[in-house]
């Protein structure tokens, strides 16, 4: 070692300068060699033109985005292909069969940096958290979500259901803009599921209206920062406006979930637990806020933080994805009368005449209702777009995606692969007869992602779902519109319908099927 500094520094100024140059460039190499790994294997794919500094992030802007992602992406650039984020390169999956090597294992369920800009919108919760964060309060929070206490669930989701089933039979004989009314009811699902509160809306209110909470008044910014890449530094973006009242907005938050937080934990003082009550004789209500407060007594580590955080993630990362998908179910359904009357038959057989609201058993039974959303969720999956970094080598055929990659996986292009779903623009239930879906590759339907890192509330999603459409079913027939007969879907984090969903709606007691005519 000596010998070697002896060397440099018996040379030239100049000579000195040029081996501490080469010595700097090689340790850089060495700093950024996996960087440039990812970058070696980016730029031997195809992809859309990007453009310096904000690569192709205009994109997300773009108001035919969906419709390039369903339509182009795959015959532009193949199953394979590069997207860049800023300065940030992915590579993006499309088919069922690359997409499993990457979700089904527990070596990729680190979400990319992306993710963070979601962290003031939604909470430090299960969508965003880092690995080992994830995994511990995955392991506390999963038991809520397991059967037998989802039906603990189902009286506030008929209470909120036949709610809604009230207000639209009342707009019988109009044309009605159905998103309205199906976000107002899930947002009282969520109130009363999540936060065990009632609202105004409902019978025995506790809240004289949702003024107070903040749970529908944020704006989602993480679109307008990707577009702006200076404001990807925290400390620049929090001395903008938007920045400040992001902020402002997350405090609020907080601030109501630690006031429900602590109004759920003098009840359960006063009054005791009821998620540990084995009474058979009624299914008491619960709510997810009630269980992780009993829970966090027995894991000291889910602190009263992760609480506050993962309430904000329940109440707000479930409003637009199930509303969208329950209005745009219902709305199909609207244009599509064979397959509504087909539900309608189906609920008179589970049904009858009985007005009782349903069991689990009826809900399992709703079997072509279930067809009919899984195949709205497979053209219209509320959340278009997912993203997840690689934690080792991915070998697909010939190709070796490097670790620390990040791979985006496009469910709005998956779903329309017309060599996994024929004539896949079209809506047919079909596809999800048992018989035919289990033919159906396992990864090609991605609405609620796939393997570990899966939806934890999918299955809260589905009952949720087929409470509010079963209601309206049974009681309310729904017609087309003239002249709003198409979904105009939009991105917005969620996809969204432009313009609204239209239906007319009639009482089923002032509505006749009209028998099938040979053709």
């Amino acid at each position: 070692m000596a010998i070697v500094l002896y060397q440099i520094w018996d040379r030239t100024p100049a000579e000195v300068w040029i081996y501490l140059g080469i010595l700097v460039f090689i340790c850089l190499l060495y700093a950024f060699k996996d960087y440039i790994r990812i970058l070696r294997f980016i730029f031997s794919l195809d992809g859309p033109v990007a453009l310096p500094v904000l690569g192709n992030a205009n994109y997300v802007m773009r108001k035919d985005l969906l419709h390039i992602v369903s339509h182009n992406v795959y015959n532009d650039y193949g199953p394979i292909f590069r997207f860049w984020l800023t300065f940030l390169p992915y590579v993006t999956l499309l088919e069922p069969a690359d997409i499993q090597c990457v979700l089904s294992s527990a070596k990729h369920t680190e979400k990319i940096f992306f993710y963070r800009l979601l962290d003031n919108f939604l909470g430090k919760g299960l969508i965003t958290r880092d690995v080992v964060t994830w995994k511990g309060h995955r392991k506390i929070l999963q038991p809520a979500f397991h059967l037998h206490l989802l039906e603990r669930f189902t009286k506030s989701f008929s209470e909120c259901a036949t709610n809604l089933m009230n207000k639209i039979i009342n707009e019988g004989g109009r044309d009605v803009n159905i998103t309205s009314f199906v976000n107002d009811s899930v947002y009282d699902i969520l109130n009363e599921t999540v936060l065990g509160v009632t609202l105004a809306s409902g019978k025995n209110k506790q809240l004289d209206s949702d003024d107070d909470m903040p749970f529908r008044k944020g704006q989602v910014v993480a679109p307008y920062r990707i577009t702006r890449p200076w404001l990807l530094i925290e400390w620049i973006y929090q001395l903008t406006s938007i920045g400040r009242a992001e902020q402002k907005q997350r405090d609020e938050l907080f601030n109501a979930c630690h006031k429900m937080m602590e109004r759920t934990r003098q009840n359960i003082m006063k009054n005791g637990s009821t998620i540990t009550d084995s009474s058979q004789n009624a299914v008491k209500k619960i709510s997810l806020l009630e269980f992780m407060v009993e829970i966090s007594g027995k894991h000291p580590e889910f602190t009263d933080e992760d609480i506050i955080n993962e309430c904000c993630t329940f109440m707000l990362a479930g409003q637009d994805s199930v509303g969208t998908a329950t209005a745009m179910t219902l709305f199909l359904l609207a244009n599509h009368q064979d397959w509504q009357r087909n539900c309608f038959e189906e609920l008179e057989e589970i049904f009858g005449k009985d007005e009782r609201s349903p069991t689990m058993k009826d809900f399992r039974d709703m079997k072509c209702l279930e067809m009919c959303i899984k195949e709205t969720l497979r053209l219209f999956p509320p959340v278009p777009f997912f993203a997840r970094t690689l934690g080792e080598d991915v070998v697909l055929g010939k190709q070796v995606i490097p670790a620390g990659c990040g791979v985006f996986i496009m469910p709005y292009a998956t779903h329309r692969l017309a060599h996994h779903f024929p004539d896949p623009h079209t809506f047919n239930p079909q596809r999800f007869d048992p018989e035919v879906s289990n033919k159906m590759h396992p990864y090609a339907f991605l609405p609620f992602s796939a393997g570990p890192r899966n939806c934890i509330g999918n299955k809260f999603a589905m009952l949720e779902m087929k409470s509010m459409i079963s209601a309206i079913i049974r009681k309310c027939h729904l017609g087309p519109v003239t002249g709003k007969e198409d979904i105009r879907p939009k991105f917005r984090l969620t996809v969204r319908a432009e313009g609204g969903l239209w239906v007319k709606i009639t009482p089923r007691s002032e509505f006749r099927y009209q028998p099938y005519m040979n053709l």
